[in-house]
């Protein structure tokens, strides 16, 4: 049972479990669609210079005109989807990965097709080459080889002499078997290290504790958000008040808890992308083009739900119409917190306990 559940994992998840697979594949939709980007402009330059060289002799490449032609419109067509269409779609990048390989198979079958008195060489380069070029399930890629192969031997034992037919067919079906087994371990690599690259970066972005982005993260995202919003950006800045005294109390744990329910309530209002613990206390979250008054109506619920849970946590909010121009990150962050600590004065003003105000 144990060997079967390992090869079961091995074809369907690269040896991953099923739930780490799935949790791979919007990184693998994205590594997909940058290679893709980069393959399709390359078939697209490969297919329109045969093209140009094939109209400008005879023989051998004049044959194949045709070819190189539809081959280069539909690798045009994939950028196309992959510029304008993919971005709202991400699903799409795995079926313009398969349409990329088929058109590459195909281009090799046809071409064999045209030149029956010559052994395939092209179809069998292909055959190696193509299911490495992206990451995909190795069962996906197994099947896609297997109905290749059939598919070229029953084409060259129509359309080739016997003698050239037989060699191909048998190289084929050897080279299939060897693609498949290469592809096998090969993408069993690709995604385990892609699975592992994508742990660490979760590792050196994300506060443990919370789960939500740490400070490191933020700092490095900080500068970026003036280029991700068009009509006003919205920062949110957030303190929990007496952890200090919770801890003595209750303990570290009751410290801890007070700390995830914060921010668990702002990832539930602000996104996980959005969300940062930049403290031990203190959380920052930001609201792309959002409507301040929704903003501060979530920040009142934000600060009902934590109350009834037995926590406090003072928050302050600073607006930027992008109509003014850039925003200094900086200052409307400090703006955030200089209305956050208001807030606490005020908290502890009403308390009782005025002293910890800070």
């Amino acid at each position: 049972m144990n060997t079967i559940h390992k090869l079961r994992k091995l074809f369907l998840y690269a040896g991953l479990e099923k739930e780490e697979y799935y949790q791979l594949i919007p990184h693998i939709r994205e590594e997909n669609r940058m290679l893709l980007k980069v393959f399709s402009r390359i078939a697209v330059g490969m297919f329109f210079l045969l093209l140009i060289v094939s109209l400008n002799s005879g023989g051998f490449a004049a044959v194949n005109s045709t070819t190189y032609l539809i081959s280069g419109l539909v690798m045009l067509v994939i950028l196309f989807c992959i510029r304008f269409i993919v971005p709202k779609h991400p699903s799409l990048v795995m079926v313009l990965v398969y349409v990329f390989e088929i058109i590459l198979y195909a281009f090799s079958i046809r071409i064999s097709m045209l030149h029956a008195d010559m052994p395939a060489v092209s179809a069998v380069a292909f055959l190696l080459v193509s299911p490495l070029l992206f990451y995909d399930r190795p069962v996906m890629l197994s099947a896609l080889i297997s109905i290749v192969v059939a598919v070229f031997c029953v084409v060259v034992v129509r359309f080739k002499q016997p003698a050239i037919a037989a060699t191909d067919v048998w190289n084929m079906i050897t080279f299939g078997i060897v693609a498949i087994a290469v592809t096998m371990f090969i993408m069993n690599v690709k995604i385990r290290a892609l699975a592992q690259s994508r742990q660490i970066e979760y590792m050196s972005q994300t506060d443990l504790l919370t789960a939500v982005k740490n400070r490191n993260h933020y700092e490095n995202r900080l500068p970026k958000y003036p280029d991700m919003c068009a009509s006003n950006l919205i920062c949110v800045y957030g303190d929990v008040n007496g952890l200090h005294e919770i801890n003595n109390r209750q303990g570290h744990l009751a410290g801890d808890k007070m700390l995830r329910d914060a921010a668990a309530a702002m990832q539930q209002y602000f996104g996980t992308e959005h969300t940062y613990r930049i403290g031990g206390d203190e959380f920052v979250a930001f609201r792309l083009d959002g409507k301040p008054e929704e903003v501060s109506a979530a920040v009142d619920r934000m600060q009902q739900e934590l109350a009834e849970k037995g926590w406090h946590v003072s928050f302050g909010m600073s607006v930027h119409e992008m109509a003014q121009g850039t925003p200094d990150m900086f200052e409307l962050v400090k703006q955030a917190e200089s209305n956050m600590f208001a807030a606490k004065r005020e908290f502890y003003r009403q308390s009782g306990h005025d002293r910890r105000a800070r």
